[in-house]
């Protein structure tokens, strides 16, 4: 969020249509009366059949667990809820830095950054006709609040209506990065009515007790452009435009995402006209999209961090073996010199990433370039050593499995065998290694971390307290001294000092090496080349409501 450098092209096509006109003939005299009129109809004109737009979208969906906005944390559902879920503020193409009013025409902050009055647009109706109010977004955060599931929402202490069109936020500690955070899709607000309705509650016992999640999968009730009508796991998600969307009339009346994990034969979908948009095309399938005349294909700037991350628990239930190693310090940091960054990039991704020096992506405000990990082979085997590895040690390498991830576990294994580590490559099936990472079972991981709010808390408060549900709770990461210093960066509201702070945490997170920021990726885009109105977000990735042909 903060000052991004995002490579977003696109050249938007209009058209034109000529009509001809000429000197009308005259008319020759009439040589009798004229007929008598004829009678009007007497039965009313039949409609016509509205001309119907399908889009198709290949994407690897398999990451999905969950379409219930209150509980879901995987990446896809953030596109799929911003298209369906309203949130109060939203942040826009180029000016991430500028809260934007959604639902909300404006809002007031106390000076400590602990409430937050808003006060919402009026007329705004759900998908099921129902009017938008306050209540609606209470309940909302509040059934995300006792759900007990997404690490933003214990934040809140409470929140209450005024009246229809007022909401009023408490916290329970100073937020300078709220506004950002509730741009997440997480914070969409539902048909408060048609939730509770099949079993949704917005009150204590809710991670318990609350029904809603089997109805939410396949079903939404926003008041965004799409509605969600279909959710197949592994097979496709289906959108449907909503009639009562404020916004009027969308070109494409409905919407099929299907699931395509294979990257030529995603690809190959968008080339013989069975999809409209490839996303996430493959790198080393950019030339061959490029080639193709009946495609355009767009090249963005990720904040996507992919990660190395490794245990500071010594007896992790899957390989405790490794985490013996893993957990010392000296390991981590040999793992992390060892490894060749610049080779993967260049090798592997065809030169379509970055390389941040820490966990905080490039893009965001108060990157030091100066910090960071380089190759030094020599240095990797010293540390080992002096970990009690002179001659080198056998870890289990668990990743999240995809052929481009097997690829660059390959590249590491190459890498951590040159200084006297060997890695047992353990690929373990998607949701199987999300289960299991969230419930800190896994001794290492490699794995993807892409933004729900662009802020750089997002990664402050995510890689440095064990007490939230981000990676330093999973890998068992638990240094107080990153803690205080990550929530003192949620609270300054003095961006002088928020930068020093923010300096000073890449610098210890560097030194406990215990996650590794290997590459932050671009994202390669192919459509066919009669689409219309793509642009692409770092979160929500692409507003369907854009889109034609």
């Amino acid at each position: 969020m903060k000052k991004l450098m995002f490579l977003i092209s696109l050249v938007l096509i209009a058209s034109f249509t000529l009509t001809a006109c000429g000197p009308k003939p005259t008319a020759a005299p009439p040589t009798q009366p004229p007929a008598p009129a004829t009678q009007a109809p007497t039965t009313a004109p039949q409609p016509t059949t509205p001309v119907s737009h399908t889009l198709v979208i290949a994407m690897d969906i398999s990451d999905l667990v969950t379409l219930d906005p209150a509980v879901a944390q995987e990446n896809t559902n953030q596109f799929i809820h911003a298209n369906v879920y309203d949130t109060l503020v939203t942040y826009k193409a180029p000016n991430y830095d500028e809260p934007v009013g959604l639902l909300a025409d404006s809002w007031d902050v106390t000076p400590d950054a602990k409430t937050y009055t808003f006060h919402l647009k009026k007329g705004i109706q759900f998908a099921s006709g129902n009017p938008l109010t306050a209540n609606d977004v209470v309940f909302s955060w509040l059934r995300g609040k006792y759900m007990k599931v997404n690490s933003f929402f214990p934040f809140i202490d409470n929140v209450t209506a005024l009246d229809d069109y007022t909401v009023v936020a408490t916290l329970t500690a100073p937020a300078a990065d709220f506004l950002p955070m509730i741009s997440s899709p997480a914070f969409g607000v539902a048909d408060s009515k048609v939730v509770m309705a099949h079993g949704g509650m917005d009150t204590p016992g809710a991670d318990t007790q609350d029904t809603a999640k089997q109805w939410l999968d396949q079903n939404s009730v926003g008041s965004a452009a799409y509605i969600l009508t279909k959710w197949a796991q592994k097979s496709e998600v289906v959108l449907v435009a909503n009639p009562n969307w404020r916004g009027g009339k969308l070109y494409f009346d409905k919407v099929v995402i299907k699931d395509a994990e294979d990257p030529t034969a995603k690809l190959q979908m968008v080339q013989t006209g069975d999809a409209d948009i490839a996303w996430a095309v493959s790198f080393d399938l950019v030339d061959q999209a490029k080639a193709d005349p009946n495609l355009q294909v767009v090249v963005n700037q990720t904040l996507d961090t992919y990660y190395l991350a490794m245990t500071s628990n010594c007896a992790t239930e899957v390989s405790p073996q490794t985490a013996a190693v893993l957990c010392k310090k000296q390991v981590r940091q040999a793992i992390a010199y060892a490894l060749d960054y610049k080779g993967l990039i260049d090798a592997v991704l065809n030169g379509y990433a970055l390389h941040s020096p820490a966990i905080l992506p490039i893009g965001m405000s108060y990157i030091d370039p100066s910090l960071g990990y380089t190759t030094d082979v020599a240095k990797a085997k010293q540390l080992l050593a002096e970990a009690g590895y002179p001659n080198g040690v056998t870890i289990d390498f668990t990743y999240n499995a995809s052929s481009q991830r097997d690829t660059i576990a390959a590249k590491i294994k190459s890498d951590l065998a040159a200084v006297g580590i060997t890695a047992n490559l353990k690929p373990l099936e998607q949701t199987v290694y999300l289960t299991q990472m969230r419930a800190q079972q896994l001794p290492i991981g490699f794995g993807s971390w892409t933004p729900d709010y662009l802020d750089p808390t997002l990664w402050t408060d995510n890689y440095s307290c064990i007490d939230a549900a981000g990676i330093a709770h999973r890998m068992w990461y638990d240094n107080k001294a990153a803690c205080d210093l990550a929530k003192q960066i949620k609270a300054e509201v003095d961006p002088t000092k928020r930068q020093a702070e923010i300096v000073q945490l890449q610098q210890i997170w560097l030194d406990d090496a215990f996650a590794l920021n290997l590459y932050q990726p671009q994202t390669i885009t192919a459509l066919n080349k009669d689409i219309k109105g793509f642009t692409y977000h770092p979160s929500r990735w692409m507003d369907l409501s854009l889109l034609s042909k």
